[in-house]
């Protein structure tokens, strides 16, 4: 238990001095943003960090109680509009997919199963559990979708500042103490998290601590039960989490590796960025939706970082958590069969060289 104990305290600890450093110097997103630096540098300086699923997956309960928050029954008016973005959402998958897992196979040199799961833009821990299961090396996986999200959480307040005029300075969701709150509400947004992650898991949601107290604090907030939400603080603990978290990610690893899937999973990074914004762009034009949220939602990011940046801008979360499951759920329906069909063909092509 010791040795699981200590690196997530030397991770949290580190973290809570970059978001510290951060906040001091009024730079955007400071406990996010801050906390994923310090540790991505104390991951190159070869520190032993990790983050706990006993402090991560409670962060992830409170984000999803907080997105199932912005669900408002004017929200739903508009959802009708969003078959369109959600049809483009399959185009983005099916054409940026292919590309990203040549690129992973030729360029980077991965095995057929490990180019699979990362090159495709699905989530962090879902790609890295479902690629090593069907044999690819979990480790490449993980460095190039870690490299991947922390060059976009690094990349995108500062790019939605630029291109799509979103102010990211001091950007706070703005909610209420828990002290304003009644202790009804109280009990109602922790009943949200406790009994959505149970059930969550019971019924084997993907990323069940996000999406289980989504769903439930979703329920309660449009059967107008409550309005209530999470306070700031509690948000703030959750950025630093999530930065932390992303930032262990780069730990254990040999320099030189490092910085190869580093460098070469940054221009893939960026290929995808552009695809993405080209999608945004031409969907915000053609069917008039706001640029931000689109970009946001197409981003080849994680769920949970995604939507914590959206509530962090003051951008409809439920539209950009929405687009991101979609993404998920595709990517997980044709995945494992791309995968074990390359490596069939692989394997055919390798017999008929002998």
């Amino acid at each position: 238990m010791q040795h699981a104990v200590r690196p997530t305290l030397q991770t949290l600890a580190l973290g809570l001095a970059g978001g510290a450093v951060f906040a001091s110097l009024h730079l955007p997103l400071p406990w996010l943003l801050g906390a994923l630096v310090a540790t991505m540098l104390g991951s190159f300086s070869g520190l032993r960090l990790a983050m706990s699923a006993y402090v991560r997956n409670p962060a992830l309960t409170v984000l999803g109680v907080t997105i199932g928050s912005a669900l408002t029954p004017d929200l739903i008016a508009r959802a009708q509009d969003w078959w369109l973005t959600l049809a483009a959402m399959a185009v983005f998958v099916v054409t940026a997919s292919p590309l990203a897992i040549l690129y992973c196979r030729k360029v980077m040199g991965f095995d057929v199963v490990s180019a699979t799961y990362a090159g495709i833009p699905g989530g962090l821990s879902e790609m890295i559990f479902t690629g090593s299961a069907l044999g690819g090396d979990p480790r490449r996986i993980g460095l190039a979708h870690a490299s991947r999200l922390a060059l976009v959480l690094l990349l995108l307040p500062p790019t939605m500042r630029l291109v799509a005029g979103v102010d990211i300075a001091g950007a706070r969701p703005g909610f209420s103490p828990w002290a304003t709150l009644p202790p009804v509400d109280v009990v109602l947004l922790l009943g949200c998290a406790v009994l959505g992650a149970f059930a969550g898991r019971l019924v084997r949601l993907p990323n069940p601590f996000l999406l289980g107290p989504l769903i439930f604090s979703v329920a309660i907030h449009l059967l107008s039960v409550t309005t209530a939400v999470p306070p700031n603080w509690l948000l703030d603990i959750v950025q630093l989490i999530v930065g932390a978290y992303v930032g262990a990610q780069f730990a254990n690893t040999r320099a030189a590796d490092l910085l190869r899937i580093l460098a070469l999973s940054s221009l893939l990074t960026l290929l995808l960025l552009a695809w993405a914004g080209l999608f945004a762009w031409t969907l915000s034009r053609a069917m008039g939706f706001e640029f931000a949220a689109v970009l946001l939602a197409f981003v080849p990011g994680g769920i949970a970082e995604m939507s914590l940046i959206a509530v962090l801008l003051h951008i409809d979360p439920v539209f950009v958590a929405a687009h991101h499951i979609f993404r998920v759920l595709l990517i997980f329906s044709f995945a494992p069969m791309l995968a074990m069909h390359s490596k069939q063909h692989q394997s055919r092509s390798s017999r008929s060289l002998r």
